[in-house]
């Protein structure tokens, strides 16, 4: 092992493998180490607030504004901190407390939805200490982790665990490939850094998935091969740009059994046929990589420079051949949620489906005996999106509850919470399933 990982040489052997009786012997120098590069994040919405429930809102209620607390860390020595989008969003005031108990106002510098990463500033007289950028490529399942972050809004604490998986698609994003592990992450966690043992970053702690609201041993961190680079470009450009082909597409499997990516679509057609492709097309390799995954392909085209030239190789007509393909810039964003203005939600047997009764899309009361209740959803928390796609009108919302009740099938909700989290659950959209 890593790092502050020792092992001794007596241990148990099971059918030819030695276990350890003894594992690493503290974390506890590689947590003094780290933790001056930890941030704990504030913020305050000026918006009126219905009076707490005393066991939900605890410890982030504000008898004047909305309140929510994350944690962030370090990457420069002039001040730039990362976090995740959630903890900042809609925010009119941002605080950090630096390691030293020292309270900064921060300024955003950008933001990006596809990652959920953001990018603050706070202005500071002494050089700070950033954060080491590891490769979470090279992270194993069963490698211990470190994650550190304000649970609770308690300040700064650790938590230690295991990588649990690798490449996990949780419906959250187009580029979704998580770390999981089952270090415990709660409410607040969200924006913390995770650690490999050698003290590196390697994750971004973000979702958890939970049947309560708080740990249950399922986190979900955004790696740091996808997040350096979001993160470097909103600390250069406030925003980031990414590059694509035009192309809708999707896995495909030829008949000798190779493997490849099908344009199922054509979305700019101007730029697909200047590359002199189209759909039906298999992509079999680009730039000498097999291509045997959409997202990884996605991946790598959104982060080419203007205008660089891909390598393809194609099938089409049952013959090969090759194409030298032109990037462009990424269509703008779908507007963001705090651009649309709310509108009410009717009352009546939608929201009663769920127990839930919803201001806009935010909860403001979760009725005690339903599903909802029982999956950790409290008052305050705000749903973003439903069964994986960024959801900003209640009319869509209305929708996808009537057709969840016509099939019988549950509607996966992504909510960002009160207190600075960000989880989701499974609900029934019928009161008598």
């Amino acid at each position: 092992m890593l790092g502050l990982m020792k092992h001794f040489a007596v241990g148990i052997v099971v059918f030819g493998v030695a276990f350890p009786t003894k594992a690493q012997v503290s974390f506890a120098p590689l947590v003094e180490r780290l933790i001056p590069s930890v941030v704990n994040i504030s913020t305050e919405l000026q918006e009126e607030k219905d009076s707490p429930d005393v066991m939900n809102n605890l410890l982030f209620s504000s008898p004047d504004g909305r309140a929510a607390l994350g944690s962030g860390f370090i990457i420069s020595e002039d001040g730039y901190i990362a976090t995740n989008k959630h903890v900042i969003d809609q925010a009119d005031k941002i605080s950090v407390i630096t390691a030293d108990g020292k309270v900064y106002e921060a300024e955003l510098v950008g933001t990006d939805d596809k990652t959920d990463i953001a990018v603050i500033k706070i202005e500071i007289d002494k050089k700070l200490q950033p954060v080491e950028f590891g490769n979470s490529d090279k992270i194993r399942v069963g490698d211990w982790i470190l994650a550190i972050g304000n649970p609770f809004g308690l300040g700064s604490s650790v938590t230690a665990g295991i990588i649990s998986a690798k490449s996990r698609d949780i419906a959250d994003g187009p580029y979704d490939d998580y770390l999981q592990t089952d270090a415990s992450i709660n409410q607040g966690n969200s924006g913390g850094p995770m650690f490999d043992t050698e003290g590196k970053l390697i994750g971004i702690n973000t979702v958890i998935f939970s049947q309560t609201g708080n740990s249950s041993g399922v986190g979900f961190a955004l790696p740091s091969e996808q997040a350096e680079w979001v993160i470097d470009q909103l600390k250069k450009n406030g925003r980031v740009e990414r590059r694509w082909l035009g192309l809708e597409i999707k896995p495909a499997e030829m008949a000798d059994g190779r493997k490849g990516l099908s344009i199922s679509a054509v979305k700019d057609a101007a730029l697909a046929i200047a590359n002199k492709l189209q759909a039906g097309d298999v992509i079999l390799a680009y730039d000498g990589e097999k291509a045997d995954s959409a997202k990884n392909f996605a991946l790598y085209v959104s982060k080419l420079a203007a205008g660089k030239t891909v390598n393809l190789v194609i099938w089409r007509g049952g013959r090969e051949f090759s194409v030298k393909a032109k990037t462009a810039l990424m269509p703008a964003e779908v507007p963001q949620q705090e651009t649309i203005e709310p509108h009410s939600f009717p009352e009546g047997e939608y929201y009663e489906a769920l127990g839930l009764t919803l201001d806009g899309l935010k909860v403001v009361k979760v009725d005690a005996q339903s599903e909802a209740a029982v999956k950790g959803v409290k008052a305050g928390d705000v749903i973003q999106k439903i069964n994986g796609m960024p959801i900003y009108l209640t009319e869509e919302l209305i929708r996808q509850i009537k057709e969840a009740d016509l099939s019988g099938e549950p509607l996966r909700f992504d909510f960002a919470g009160a207190g600075g989290d960000a989880y989701f659950v499974e609900l029934a959209a019928s009161a008598d399933q």
